[in-house]
């Protein structure tokens, strides 16, 4: 019942935003159909303003949920802004509307509402999710057959996460497959009225359902603690008695802490950890959430690969051949039923398979394994548009060709192994770097790569038209791959740290049902019931 909301909500998105691109690219009459006729320029840039706007204003939703609603109260606040703008994009779609001119201002101002409620809510529903995995820490068990094993909180959290992302590629895909039905075999107004319903349903079961749910409530204003943090350790870092640990210190956050663990720092007179807000462990947790941060930014050039799937490629299947009855935008639900096969697939035999063999697929190499296979995605991409262009058909017509629809496929499956990658993992990345009052402020700041992507987009966009798409592909490929090395280049250190801080934190936790010894070369690591070598 707690991911009913989760469902839908993707339902609703996936489902509603496919026909976007035929909606305002396409005339009525035209192949395939469409209603305002704006051309792909314009439904190119539209769908990625839209996109910006929606992975803008997460931040909004963090900061309400962190420090005044909580998680569960700021998800049911923009639910119902959310249900307002599938209301405002139905009602201006219908035939009705259309002929009195409400179509095109009904779209755009539905994308903001849309945009406003879906941002809120989606740098809290995985938060959320996760926060019903009520263990924060390592812990010893004892299995059916006597073997002590040690539940790790990481692998817990990152398995979780797969699994998340599964769910809600399920609801993706059957809105993705059923709207561009409607939109082909009944109209546009009814490819918008069936998510509209279903958010509306899902919203009843979700409140229906509260009383299963654990949610956290708000905290203080993180943000000015943590700007109380850094304003004070700039200060110790300056005064001139700790001129000399200013040298060994190669953090400045350190001296914000009780115990900076550097030598020739002044201590903090009669100031403790009371007086002053915080505790050595939140200075630790922020220093965590401004590595975590770091990451984001090179990932705006990753999703600029992904971006392509909801508008551009929906454009190219449209020119290519495909059977009677088989809309162009239904093709690009491949990327969810990748994903909902290959998931299960990585998370119980591929991870498992790589530690067995004592083979570290530690976050950023995954990350940068997501890079490479964005990058794969648009060579392929471009490669299909030259044929395209190579096509008798569409050099006689400059709209149509018999390459066929099918030969999409690959794409959208590179794409989803990228998703596997860099974007579970950077929503893992997190979640599990980020203090807990931060949990939504840091799991929306993973989506603001999203936002730049979209304005990367929105300033190419313009080129997007044929017959210059090859060129497109080709230079978003290179984007992608240059950006995957220098990530790679800079971040790789990233695994070395952590690895340290969880063998720290190992064998730094007391533990009440096992005796320390237990930890050896024996000792057995366990995931959601998945038994693995410690190593």
């Amino acid at each position: 019942m707690r991911n009913v909301l989760f469902f839908s909500e993707r339902f609703a998105y996936y489902g509603g935003s496919t026909p976007f691109q035929n909606y305002v690219q396409n005339a009525p009459g035209e192949d395939p159909a469409g209603a305002l006729g704006r051309g792909q320029s314009v439904a190119t840039a539209l769908q990625n303003f839209f996109t910006f706007f929606c992975y803008f204003t997460p931040m909004l939703g963090a900061l309400v949920a962190d420090q005044y609603l909580g998680r569960y109260k700021t998800i049911l606040l923009f639910s119902f802004v959310y249900m307002i703008g599938w209301l405002i994009l139905t009602a201006t779609s219908t035939p009705a509307s259309l002929a009195n001119g409400g179509g095109f201002p009904g779209y755009v101002v539905a994308l903001v509402v849309i945009g406003f409620g879906t941002g809120g809510i989606k740098g809290i529903v995985s938060t959320l999710c996760a926060d019903q995995y009520r263990k924060t820490d390592n812990y010893i068990k004892e299995t059916k057959s006597g073997e002590k094993v040690m539940v790790d909180y990481d692998l817990s959290i990152q398995r979780l996460y797969n699994w998340f992302y599964w769910a809600i590629n399920v609801g993706s895909l059957l809105g993705g497959v059923i709207c561009p039905l409607l939109e082909l075999n009944v109209d546009f107004w009814a490819a918008f009225l069936l998510p509209t319903c279903m958010f509306a349903a899902s919203i009843g079961v979700f409140v229906a359902g509260s009383r299963f749910y654990y949610k956290p409530g708000p905290t203080e204003s993180v943000i000015l603690k943590a700007w109380k943090v850094i304003k004070f350790a700039r200060s110790q870092a300056k005064r001139p008695e700790n001129k000399e640990a200013r040298k060994n210190c190669k953090e400045v956050m350190n001296f914000a802490k009780r115990d900076p663990g550097v030598d020739g720092v002044a201590e903090w007179s009669v100031q403790d950890s009371e007086t002053v807000g915080w505790d050595d462990q939140f200075v630790d947790e922020l220093k965590q959430t401004f590595m975590a941060c770091k990451i984001f930014v090179p990932l705006s050039i990753y999703w600029v690969c992904y971006n392509q799937l909801s508008n551009n490629l929906l454009s190219q299947a449209g020119t290519m051949y495909r059977p009677p009855g088989l809309p162009n935008d239904i093709m690009n639900n491949f990327d969810p039923i990748a994903l909902i096969i290959f998931i299960p697939i990585t998370d119980t035999v591929l991870y498992p398979l790589l530690r067995k063999y004592k083979i570290n697929f530690f976050p950023q190499r995954r990350i940068t394994l997501g890079f490479f296979f964005g990058t794969l995605s648009m060579v392929y991409a471009a490669v299909v548009q030259y044929y395209i262009y190579k096509d008798p058909l569409w050099i006689e017509t400059q709209k149509i060709s018999n390459v066929s629809v099918f030969l999409q496929i690959p794409c959208y499956f590179l794409i989803a192994f990228s998703e596997i990658f860099a974007s579970i993992t950077s929503m893992e990345y997190a979640y599990t770097h980020a203090p807990k009052s931060m949990k939504s402020l840091v799991s929306a700041l993973s989506l603001w790569p999203n936002c730049v992507a979209a304005l990367i987009s929105l300033a190419i966009s313009p080129s997007a038209h044929d017959p210059n798409m090859v060129y497109v592909y080709a230079g978003v490929a290179c984007g992608a791959f240059v950006c995957g090395c220098l990530y790679y280049y800079m971040f790789r250190h990233y695994d070395d740290i952590d690895e340290e801080y969880r063998l720290k934190k190992v064998s730094d936790q007391k533990w009440d049902t096992a005796p320390a010894a237990v930890f050896n070369e024996n000792v057995v690591v366990q995931a959601e019931a998945q038994e693995k070598v410690l190593y």
